[in-house]
Formats: C-alpha cells, sequence, structure tokens
C-alpha cells in the first residue's frame, strides 16, 4: 500500500513538473514578444498621422491588391508570382523570438542579429532572387538584418544634415534622389540643383510611365501611372512622368556598403546622399559637429553620408532581369503626415500647428509600385499586371490590444513550427514529451491489451515466456476476438449465455479455455496461443 501511494506521488510530482516547466516557457515567449503600445503607428490599415494607409490606398485605386503579413516573413515563399510582387517593410519596431533553428552551415543557432531571424531573412533573399521588390524603410529599429544580407548596413545613429527644413526643425531633411546633393538657397531648396533620378532616366532605364509620350487617355487607362496624369479635356489627359525626386526625410540615420562583403544581388548602388555638411550623432546630444577633430569629447562622425541605397540582379535594375531592394534611412518616409501632406496640412488627420512643405515621397513610392507591378503582356500597358500585389510587414509593429497581438504572436509560432526544419523536430520532441506525460497518467497499464492479433505465439525469445504465463490475460484478449468478428457490442457480449459463447467458437477446446478460466502450463499455453491465431484465420 505504501509502496503504490509512492508511485503515486511520484507520478503526480512528475506530471506538476512537466505542466509547470512548459507553463514557464510559454511566458516567458509570450512576455519577451507580446509587446503592447498605448500608440500604433507605421500601420498600411490605420489613419493616424503617423500610419500609411493613404500610401496603401492609392496602391488599391491603381488597380493592385495589397495585403498585410502578421506573421513571418517565412510565409514569402508561398508567393506564386514574386516577379510582380512587393513587400514593404516600413519600422521594424520589435525584435524577433529567438528560437532555435539551423543556420546555412546546419548548425543549430539560437541568437539572431536583428529584427528577423536567418530563416527569415533567407526567406526575403529568396523572394527576392525570384524576382520581387522589396521597400526597406528603417532608421534605428531592427530592419538590419535584411541590410546585412545585402552588404548594407544601417549606422543606428541620427544623422543631421545642414540642408534640414527651417520652418519645422532640424530633425527634418530634404533627400533628392540624384548622384548629387540637394543643394539649398537659405532655407530654401534651390531648383537649380534638382536634376534627374539616374535609376530612371535615359543612362540606365527609363522608368516604364515615361514611354506613353503625348497619348491620351483616361486616368482608368493609365493605370498604375495614374499619378502622373494630367487632365487636358473632359475626361482625357496625358501621363506628364518626371524623374525629379525632392523627398522629405523625419529622424534618419545614415546607410553605409560595407566594404569587401558580397551580398546577395550583384549591383549596390548609392541613390541618395546628405550635403558634405552632414554629421551623425554618435553620443545622442542632439549637436552638430561639423568639422571639428573627432574626440572623446567630440565624438560625432561629419562629412556625406548615404541615404538610400538600391541592390539589384542586374546593372540596369530591370524587373524583368531580376529583383531589386531599395533601402532608405527613415521609416517614416511614407507616413500620411508627410505622403498626403495636403491631406494633413488641410486638418484630415488631426489638428496641427506644423505644416509639412510638397514634397515627392507620394511620386516616389508610387513609381516604384509602378515599375514593379505594371503589366509587360502587350496591349495593356499602364495597367498592373495580373497577379499584381502589395505586402505590408504588419508583423514587427506593436498592438495596443492584448488580443490582437497574442492572435500575432500564435500566428508566427504556427508559421515557425510548420516553416522551419527544427522547429518541425522540436515540435515533434514537444509532442512525444506531451504523449509520455499522457502515459504517466495510466495508473496500471497491464490491462491494455492487443484487440485484433496474439503477438506471442513461438518459442526463441526468452522475454516472451513471461507472457505466455498470463493465462488471463490470454482469454481476454482472446474473447475481445470473438466478440469484435462477430460485430458484437460490449453490452451484446456480455449478456451472452455460455451456451451462446460455445457456438460463436466452435472449437471444444477453446470453449473450454474461454468458459473455465485454470491453470496451465508454458507448453499449454503456447498451444492455445497458436490454436487461437488458427482460429482467427477460419
Amino acid at each position: 500500500m505504501a509502496a503504490e501511494r509512492s508511485r503515486n506521488f511520484k507520478r503526480i510530482g512528475l506530471q506538476v513538473a512537466f505542466w509547470a516547466v512548459l507553463g514557464i516557457l510559454l511566458l516567458t515567449i509570450l512576455q519577451n514578444f507580446i509587446n503592447l503600445s498605448q500608440t500604433t503607428q507605421l500601420s498600411a490599415y490605420d489613419d493616424d498621422w503617423d500610419d500609411m494607409s493613404a500610401f496603401r490606398e492609392d496602391i488599391n485605386a491603381m488597380g493592385v491588391e495589397t495585403k498585410s503579413l502578421v506573421s513571418s516573413p517565412l510565409l514569402l515563399a508561398d508567393i506564386e508570382d514574386p516577379r510582380n510582387t512587393t513587400f514593404v517593410v516600413a519600422g521594424v519596431e520589435r525584435d524577433t523570438l529567438s528560437f532555435p533553428q539551423f543556420d546555412e552551415d546546419g548548425f543549430i543557432t539560437i541568437a539572431t542579429e536583428d529584427g528577423y531571424s536567418p530563416s527569415e531573412v533567407d526567406a526575403i533573399v529568396e523572394f527576392v532572387d525570384n524576382g520581387g521588390t522589396v521597400i526597406v524603410l528603417e532608421d534605428f529599429g531592427y530592419a538590419g538584418s535584411i541590410g546585412e544580407a545585402y552588404g548594407v548596413r544601417y549606422t543606428g545613429h541620427q544623422l543631421y544634415d545642414t540642408n534640414y527644413v527651417a520652418e519645422l526643425d532640424k530633425n527634418y531633411i530634404w533627400m533628392c534622389m540624384q548622384a548629387t546633393s540637394c543643394g539649398m538657397n537659405g532655407t530654401e531648396l534651390d531648383p537649380s540643383t534638382i536634376e534627374e533620378h539616374e535609376r530612371w532616366s535615359s543612362e540606365i532605364g527609363e522608368h516604364p510611365c515615361s514611354n506613353f509620350g503625348t497619348e491620351t487617355m483616361t486616368k482608368e487607362e493609365a493605370g498604375v501611372c495614374s499619378h502622373h496624369w494630367v487632365q487636358t479635356s473632359g475626361d482625357f489627359g496625358r501621363i506628364e512622368y518626371n524623374s525629379t525626386y525632392t523627398m522629405l526625410l523625419n529622424n534618419v540615420t545614415g546607410l553605409e556598403i560595407v566594404p569587401g562583403v558580397r551580398g546577395a544581388l550583384n549591383d549596390v548602388s548609392v541613390r541618395a546622399i546628405t550635403s558634405n555638411q552632414a554629421t551623425v550623432d554618435v553620443n545622442g546630444d542632439g549637436k552638430f559637429w561639423v568639422g571639428n577633430e573627432q574626440t572623446s569629447e567630440t565624438p560625432d562622425l561629419w562629412g556625406q553620408f548615404n541615404l538610400s541605397i538600391e541592390a539589384c540582379a542586374s546593372s540596369n535594375c530591370d524587373p524583368d532581369e531580376g529583383g531589386r531592394v531599395f533601402f532608405i534611412a527613415d521609416g517614416s518616409a511614407l507616413i500620411n503626415a508627410i505622403y498626403d501632406y495636403e491631406g494633413f496640412n488641410a486638418g484630415e488627420y488631426g489638428k496641427t500647428e506644423n505644416f509639412i512643405p510638397a514634397n515627392d515621397n507620394r511620386k516616389w513610392a508610387l513609381d516604384v509600385i509602378a515599375e514593379a507591378t505594371m503589366s509587360t503582356v502587350e496591349g495593356y500597358g499602364g495597367q498592373p499586371s495580373e497577379n499584381a500585389l502589395v505586402i505590408f510587414d504588419e508583423s514587427r509593429h506593436p498592438q495596443n490590444a492584448l488580443l490582437a497581438d497574442s492572435y500575432n504572436t500564435v500566428y508566427f509560432l504556427l508559421v515557425y513550427f510548420t516553416g522551419e526544419g527544427l522547429a518541425m523536430l522540436v515540435l515533434f520532441v514537444v509532442l512525444f514529451i506531451t504523449f509520455e506525460a499522457v502515459l504517466l497518467k495510466k495508473k496500471d497499464p497491464e490491462p491494455w491489451r492487443h484487440v485484433f492479433s496474439i503477438i506471442y505465439y513461438g518459442f526463441g525469445d526468452a522475454n516472451r515466456y513471461t507472457y505466455y504465463a498470463k493465462t488471463e490475460k490470454i482469454r481476454q484478449v482472446f474473447l475481445s476476438k470473438v466478440r469484435n468478428q462477430n460485430g458484437l457490442t460490449v453490452e451484446e457480449f456480455h449478456a451472452m449465455s455460455a451456451k451462446e459463447l460455445v457456438g460463436l467458437i466452435q472449437d471444444p477446446v477453446l470453449a473450454k479455455f474461454a468458459i473455465e478460466p485454470g491453470k496451465y502450463s508454458l507448453e499449454q499455453s503456447v498451444a492455445l496461443v497458436k490454436r487461437i491465431k488458427a482460429w482467427g484465420r477460419r
């Protein structure tokens, strides 16, 4: 009795320990990943001043479908047509879960660098290799691991420039998509310094929206180039494309091409730079130290820094020749306040005392989408391709509701455990341990029996002799075979008389064995098992 009580206590203790460890693990994961915020920002599906709903709505108006990704970029592997798909990463505000995974050399690793796990970065790289377009808008967040895959590094410190917007503050700077910086005339942009963007000029490869000339059309017919459409008469107009982009950035950092590092794409080019009087605020004091020698007291860097870099599969960055990645050193470049500056200044996103100056952020962003999604089928110029799609990464933005953030977390775990090789192995181990925990709850496994067959019926294995000594167990198995073979329920079988049972068995030896339990020698038990096996094949 005491021994039985001790076994019960041990079994209960093991169960409590197992579920306690599992609970602590789950709570740790949720605590590290669920990051509730009082405010949401940079979401394509919210319409506050610091969200990106205007950008998404413009894409939809072009006839291009938009979707959100709330779990993991691992799902990019399921995209049917990467060539006509654009993946937008804007302001990665939290890190990823650090789960065990295989690295590129096949070794197990747990640590992750930034925001996205190595497997997720690999999924993004594969997506681009298959022709996809990626826009990475980042400053001080966690998207650095994407840049590292292409030999691009975010400095991680705020950058200031003398080309800032005086009517706002020094956090707002001008960026022109050209080989030289934006010149200034006092506090105003100098128009004489604005040049064509070499990427979409005739020097490298013209933008597809520039190929319509003086052709007249309706705005609907302009399709993905409709943001360049200018009305001329009635419902008709023409596309007036130009390749100059004066963009406004806020709270930016710098970009570097890592020396000696060969990224996933062959061509990596700088698309925009600061003036030569810019400063990287290393110590975070918000002061300009232009021209000063770098010392421990003045550690800031000064000079000219990169604001935008593009990595392409080919030198002309033709989307038909491979994928490409756009890097912008500002996570907020496409927020409603800047992207839709006219609506913001009119109070559509709430009252404001600061007015955003006119800029080309909208034109640049929609030109990227137009080039990535325009149909190449003859006769469909200007229209989006059949599978045109833009995906917004919402998985790294914190939510202000526990249910919403928990949903994203569960979705992430589901994708991870079904898309990562090591994760599937871990899942198998967890399920195995859980099954073992269930087995621990079984007080006595002896009553478990094989219903459809008698396993041991011959000699040769010494471990089998203990089985033949349990004649009562063999009898119960045989009775179960009789019941099952005759299609009877447990109640029907137990209600049968001995005479009826003998009639079902039709074997005097086995009938006696079934009705009159007794002691049998080892040889007799073996003979009975053989006879039962033969009876089962009648």
